[in-house]
């Protein structure tokens, strides 16, 4: 019989508070604690998954739900700086082709995004395709030069 586990009742780590001690234990004999997160939601945490050291292996800080939705938010996050990132790299490249290639191209939405935020089907970022080319794209792929030299 494993020995008594450390009461951590009241003990708070991120969004979760420990609430009372759970009747299941780990394969290495540690316990599990009822923990509630900050939304209301409860959650069964191995001890060994909860401390304020930072380490390999993941702490446990909040219930699946948050958890859930905080993995979201990241991600849109940094597809959002990276999305700005690109929009910034094309505005600085289609300065430098201002004169090199038609007007109308430079009048395009800037990224695949951009584009579809506008409801538009090409754009224009001023990169040249893996063939060499310097054209519009569609925003579901391709370089218009490349879709060109296919139909002939």
């Amino acid at each position: 019989m494993p020995s008594k586990p450390r009461d951590r009742t009241g003990e708070v780590y991120g969004r979760l508070s420990v609430i009372r001690l759970s009747e299941r234990r780990t394969a290495a004999g540690n316990a599990y604690w009822w923990c509630r997160c900050q939304c209301g939601q409860e959650r069964e945490v191995a001890s060994d998954s909860l401390s304020h050291k930072i380490r390999k292996k993941k702490n446990v800080t909040e219930c699946r739900e948050c958890a859930r939705e905080y993995a979201t938010e990241g991600v849109c996050e940094k597809n959002d700086r990276e999305e700005k990132q690109r929009r910034i790299e094309a505005t600085t490249t289609r300065k430098q082709l201002n004169g090199v290639v038609p007007n109308d191209w430079l009048e395009l939405p800037l990224t695949d995004a951009h584009a579809r935020e506008l409801g538009k089907k090409h754009f224009f970022r001023g990169l040249k395709c893996l063939k060499g080319h310097l054209s519009p794209y569609r925003i579901n792929g391709g370089c218009l030069a490349c879709a060109k030299e296919k139909k002939e």
